[in-house]
């Protein structure tokens, strides 16, 4: 995917304050700022007090956070 390409997805996704997207995937606000302070789950600064997040930035935490073990036997 382009740079331009991505600019334009991202330009008509929803920006989410840590709380709404806490709410959303059932996490606490601190939880999520604690991700965002990790460097796990990306962010765009609008300045330097306010920081908000999107859905496919959630989904990419999530795609890369989880680890699938094969099964036993299996390998």
């Amino acid at each position: 995917m382009l740079a331009y390409e991505k600019e334009t997805d991202l330009a008509q996704e929803k920006l989410l304050s840590p709380k709404e997207l806490g709410t959303m995937v059932g996490l606490s606000t601190a939880q999520v700022r604690a991700l965002m302070n990790s460097g796990k789950l990306e962010f765009i600064e609008i300045s330097t007090k306010t920081k908000l997040l999107t859905m496919s930035g959630w989904e990419r935490f999530q795609k890369n956070a989880t680890k699938v073990k094969p099964c036993e036997g299996m390998t």
